[in-house]
């Protein structure tokens, strides 16, 4: 069976939008905090926020953006597509954001601990990093990975074995570590409620 350049990519995507969900449960127990007017966050939720940093930094950024920018975008690239203009650079500029919006948020929570961050500080970067994800997810998904499905079609299983490079010098065997973390920040976070 033929291996496509992006079902590595797409599966990450799967695990990325759990912890995409689970931040979105996140920014709803952030709001009920600020409604209620509780200024004070517990030990419990904080560490997930900061969990959800961890993530986005290790797996999406470094592993999974990784893949795109040092294997998939350069082989486009050699087949012809700009890298300077059109789909990569959108891609890539919205790498830059979500990077920017994550360290925006890892601030504000050193900041909140501190007593010079809000709850609200913290809750405006998450929403925008989950709709910068949501949005970059679906049109790399529906556009530019059926592009290079068909742009790159003979050369699948040389793509994926270079992602499985990426990723096991990036993530250092700590793949399953994330892949139960997305899994394990929904389940702490329906489950504990009394974290609002």
């Amino acid at each position: 069976m033929l291996v496509t350049p992006t079902r590595d990519l797409r599966k990450d995507h799967d695990i990325i939008l759990k912890v995409i969900n689970a931040m979105d449960i996140l920014r709803t127990l952030l709001k009920e905090h600020i409604r209620g007017n509780n200024n004070t966050l517990n030990t419990n939720l904080l560490d997930i926020v900061k969990d959800t940093i961890d993530f986005a930094k290790n797996f999406t950024d470094r592993c999974h953006h990784g893949k795109e920018e040092h294997v998939l975008f350069p082989a486009l690239n050699d087949a012809g597509m700009p890298k300077d203009e059109g789909p990569i650079a959108v891609m890539i500029r919205e790498h830059k954001q979500a990077r920017e919006i994550i360290d925006r948020i890892d601030s504000s929570v050193e900041g909140y601990k501190q007593g010079r961050s809000s709850i609200n500080d913290i809750l405006q970067g998450i929403e925008e990093y989950i709709m910068l994800i949501q949005h970059h997810i679906f049109k790399e998904n529906n556009i530019l990975f059926n592009i290079a499905d068909m742009m790159l079609a003979d050369k699948g299983d040389e793509i994926n074995n270079a992602y499985s490079k990426i990723e096991h010098d990036v993530m250092q065997g700590k793949h399953e570590y994330y892949e139960h973390m997305a899994d394990a920040l929904i389940s702490k976070l329906k489950v504990d409620n009394s974290m609002i």
